[in-house]
């Protein structure tokens, strides 16, 4: 598997316990891509809801692909729309040679919703999306 992980900074934190916002993962991802994300179950986003920090939060993607030359993963990318950097990591991979999974650690800025974007051979984008309560910016 071939990865590139940009890294992120950062600037203010949140206190815990307020409720998530609503996502407008949709728009935000067609103003980053020029295209319409379409949410899917074959991608799995794992993440913990509530962790102490910002600094080192686990993350875990798997995409269902078979990975064959007909049907396979391009690329994901990890966007923190609440980050400085929103586009915090984004991950190759290529048919036949690759499996679609990552287990790696990011930082967060401050609770917000974490978007997983998959570009699939076709083009075509799909998204899912979980939220992070973190306790302290780790974008600093």
């Amino acid at each position: 598997m071939t990865a590139a992980v940009a890294g992120s900074a950062g600037l203010a934190s949140t206190a815990l316990g307020a409720s998530p916002p609503p996502s407008d993962a949709v728009e935000f991802v067609k103003q980053l891509t020029g295209k319409v994300a379409t949410t899917s179950d074959r991608l799995h986003l794992q993440m913990p809801q509530v962790f102490p920090n910002g600094y080192t939060v686990p993350l875990t993607l798997v995409i269902d692909s078979p990975m064959t030359e007909s049907d396979h993963v391009r690329q994901v990318r990890v966007l923190a729309s609440r980050n400085p950097l929103v586009e915090v990591a984004t991950f190759h991979f290529v048919p036949r040679r690759s499996e679609p999974r990552v287990s790696t650690r990011i930082r967060l800025a401050e609770p917000q919703y974490v978007l997983a974007v998959a570009e699939m051979n076709d083009g075509t984008l799909l998204m899912t999306e979980t939220w992070v309560e973190v306790a302290t910016n780790g974008c600093k």
